[in-house]
């Protein structure tokens, strides 16, 4: 619920900036993750996505030293920052985090260059409660809230801060003129745990979550479209890779989830210049993923479909 309350707060508050660079992404990344910053290239605070962040005004912020905050060894931050400006990369880590009133929380990390093309001007941030919201929330009209409410939980799963199926579509559909032009596939990947319960599902999907979070490019897009299926969107995978994903998932995801729930997985791949639709696309990978079901309740393992077109069509 973490992450529907912090999309919640990135409705309610305006973006703070200092007028590092355009703030608009600020508004999406703040709905999607706890915290969404822009540090400069010294690693001092430049701008949020969030009105108030560690228990204070973010403005208050602006200009302070990140690694005040982070609990990373001296050099560290300075030396991520270096290596992002020279690669254009992405860096990921844990780091602890002591708000105002002195609680302490645990939160991923994600830092990227920005702008990714050309010479870099600033670092985007983005911070992942792995525990307990730090983040205040200022109070607000309820009237205002309910709405804002009702806005993110039709964008978002409000239980993973995944995007809902009805987002999910409409960020791949984004993806397939580009991907048309550069004449290269994409491929979704449907991965479903029907096997858990009805009270584990929620705590399946937010560990599988987690662990897809670790593992995936920035580039790739996480949906969860049905209550026991989480969707992956991967620009220029074929259907091979996506097979050999699948299978890896289904061998080694298991064992981090609760119960050791099994984990089955249906593929289908859209390839350049093909009229399939997002809606197309779902409902061949769910297909899919139905006979990988069924092989998995008939042989107690994970298992794993990829959807192919016959020859007749």
């Amino acid at each position: 619920m973490a992450n529907a309350e912090n999309g919640l707060r990135s409705i309610i508050h305006p973006v703070i900036t200092s007028g590092a660079t355009s703030p608009s992404w600020l508004g999406l990344a703040a709905a999607l993750a706890d915290v969404a910053f822009e540090l400069d290239l010294q690693g001092r605070f430049a701008a949020f996505g969030a009105a108030a962040v560690f228990g204070r005004e973010a403005e208050s912020l602006l200009g302070t030293p990140a690694n005040a905050f982070f609990n990373l060894r001296d050099g560290v931050l300075e030396s991520v920052i270096a290596d992002l400006g020279f690669q254009s990369g992405t860096w990921r880590g844990k780091v602890a985090i002591r708000d105002a009133s002195g609680a302490a929380g645990m939160f991923r990390l994600a830092l990227t260059a920005w702008p990714l093309q050309g010479e870099p001007t600033c670092i985007a941030g983005l911070l992942t409660d792995l525990v307990a919201p730090l983040i205040d929330i200022s109070a607000q009209d309820d009237a205002d809230a309910e709405d804002a409410v009702s806005q993110v939980t039709r964008l978002l799963c409000p239980s993973t801060g995944l995007w809902s199926l009805s987002s999910f579509v409409e960020q791949t559909a984004r993806r397939f003129d580009r991907l048309d032009v550069e004449d290269r596939p994409g491929t979704l990947l449907c991965l479903g745990f029907a096997r858990a319960s009805a009270a584990l599902r929620t705590s399946v999907a937010l560990r599988l979550t987690e662990e897809l979070r670790e593992i995936i490019r920035p580039t790739d897009l996480l949906g969860r479209i049905a209550p026991a299926v989480i969707a992956i969107w991967y620009d220029g995978m074929d259907h091979l890779t996506g097979a050999e994903r699948a299978a890896r998932f289904c061998k080694y995801i298991p064992s981090m989830l609760p119960d050791h729930v099994l984990i089955s997985a249906g593929v289908a791949t859209r390839w350049p210049g093909s009229a399939d639709d997002p809606q197309t696309m779902i409902e061949r990978a769910r297909l899919a993923l139905r006979d990988a079901e069924a092989a998995t309740d008939r042989d107690a393992v994970g298992s794993w479909r990829v959807w192919q077109k016959t020859s007749g069509g």
